[in-house]
Parts: structure tokens; sequence; C-alpha cells
């Protein structure tokens, strides 16, 4: 029976490989730059402020996501400000260098580094899932860097891990999960688990997800992320002074919004709300009601001192 199994499991992967077509590095577009840092390039997709209007404004994405999920929050969202939308390393149409530490708290330390190359000394950070590991390290270890942080359902330390990242995170099963992973499993994840409305996942939807996922380097980079040892963040979050926005979905089915009331609750002055009808993903179900949120926010904030 394991033995058949196992062979059943090697047809499928193999099948996977032969039929994939493998994933290139798309050339830049309007809107996009590449920024190589260290030697590692990074592509993102940026909306030019109007002078004046505060610091600019980093957006990070979540796991096995990329800069797309802000394509329609990007400009209003900012409130005025320089928007920049960032490939992590490893994601989207950024490089994909190996070895890398793709761990939230590497990918903290590059996007530092990021933030040192592009000249920015103090900004705004908006996130999601994944992406909030990475930027509430940032607020912890740099809190002169970060003017204001949006976390939008996002992972931190301590959080109830879904069942699917555990199994991501065991040896062997997990390997064979992402290896699994096809442009079916990953519509099927969008309609079912990250949107609340299925019928708001368009063909383009699935196609935006999907297009850097055959990029080589992709899955193993996404292993070495969730396989990140969490062991000493666990005060983390008591070190961020930044003005905070939590915001969650209320229909979230990947991580529930008593998560997200945790999550403000370990965050000094953090605020917290709740979106309606959207899921995991409220920058994408509902860009309207996301941008004015966090556009509000953002213009509540003290002037920046010179």
């Amino acid at each position: 029976m394991v033995g058949s199994l196992c062979l059943l499991l090697a047809l499928l992967i193999g099948l996977r490989r032969a039929t994939e077509t493998r994933g290139t590095i798309p050339p830049l577009s309007v809107g996009d730059r590449d920024t190589v840092v260290d030697g590692v390039r990074w592509r993102s997709r940026e909306s030019g402020g109007l002078r004046g209007a505060g610091d600019p404004v980093i957006f990070v994405h979540g796991f096995l996501s990329s800069s797309v999920t802000w394509r329609q929050v990007l400009a209003d969202a900012a409130a005025g400000r320089q928007a920049i939308a960032v490939d992590l390393p490893g994601s989207g149409f950024s490089d994909r260098p190996w070895p890398y530490d793709y761990t939230a708290l590497g990918q903290a330390e590059r996007l530092l580094r990021y933030l040192d190359v592009r000249g920015l000394r103090r900004v705004c950070l908006v996130c999601s899932s994944f992406g909030g590991a990475v930027c509430e390290a940032v607020a912890a270890a740099r809190p002169d860097r970060v003017a204001a942080l949006v976390l939008a359902d996002a992972a931190f330390p301590g959080i109830a891990i879904p069942i699917g990242f555990r199994v991501l995170r065991t040896p062997v099963v997990g390997d064979l999960q992402i290896e699994l992973l096809t442009r079916p499993v990953m519509a099927y994840t969008l309609r079912h688990r990250l949107y609340a409305r299925p019928e708001r996942v368009t063909q383009t939807t699935v196609n935006d997800w999907w297009y850097p996922i055959p990029v080589p380097g992709t899955r193993r980079a996404a292993l070495a992320a969730v396989r990140m040892n969490t062991r000493g963040t666990e005060r983390m979050l008591e070190k961020i002074r930044a003005p905070t926005l939590v915001l969650w979905g209320k229909e979230d089915a990947l991580l529930e919004p008593s998560q997200g009331l945790a999550l403000s609750s370990a965050i000094e002055g953090a605020r917290f709300v709740v979106m309606p009808d959207v899921g995991h993903l409220p920058q994408e179900e509902d860009p309207a009601g996301f941008s004015r949120t966090v556009a509000e926010f953002l213009k509540q904030l003290p002037e920046t001192p010179q």
C-alpha cells in the first residue's frame, strides 16, 4: 500500500514537472523597476507621490504571492505618497538566489538593505500575511526607519499556524506538498481558502498568482520561508513603536479575526479594524474599502520631522 502510494506520488510529481511550462522573468513594464541589492535583483511596481505628501509607502506581499496583490490599491492606499510594492527575493519576478535566507527575519534584514540602496531613510510599511512577519521584524529592529505599520491579515509570533503550513513545515511531506502545487491547486486555494467569495476569483486573478510559481527556485524558496525558526521572536511585538493599524477580513478562513485582535492587543496603541465580506486578502476582494481605510490612517499620522 505504502509502496503504491509512493509510486503514485512520484508519477504525479513527474507528470507535473514534465508538463509545467518553465517560468521566466518578464522584462520591465510601465511602472516597474529593478533594484540590485548586494547582487540580488528586486523587482517592484511603483506609483509616484505628491511632493510633501509624507514618507513613502512600501507594500510587502505574503507567502507565494507577489507585488501584484497590491495592484488595485497601490496609488489610492498610499494617500498621495510615493508607493513601492516589492517582490521579495524568491517571489514574483525578483531573483531566487541560493543559498539565501528566505525566512521572515532574513527578508526583514534584506528589506532594510533595500531601503538603504533606494535611499529611503524612513517609510510606512503596508503588508499582508507572511509579509506581516517581515515588516514586524523591521519595525521592532529599527523603529527609527518605520513611520507607520499596516498589518493586513498578518502572520506574527505566536500565531496559530494553519494546518496547511504545518504540513509544509514537515520534512518530506511538505516537500511533496509543494511539489504538487499546480495551477488548479492554486485556483482552488484562492477560491476556497483566501477569498470569502469564490466568484470574485477571475482567471486574471489565478494567472497573476500562478505566473511566478514555475520560475525555477520558487518552490525551494517558499519551503525555506515557511520553515523558519521563531525562537527568540516571542517579545518582538513589544518593541514596535510605530503607529499601527491591524486590518482583518471578517471571513478569513486561514487566520480568524480573533488572531487579528490578539495581534493588535500585543502592539502598544494599535488600532484594530475588521473588514466585512472579505477573506484573507482584503486588498484584492475590496480594494476600494482597503484603500480608503489605509489612506485615512496614513493621513492622520503626525508630520515627519525634517
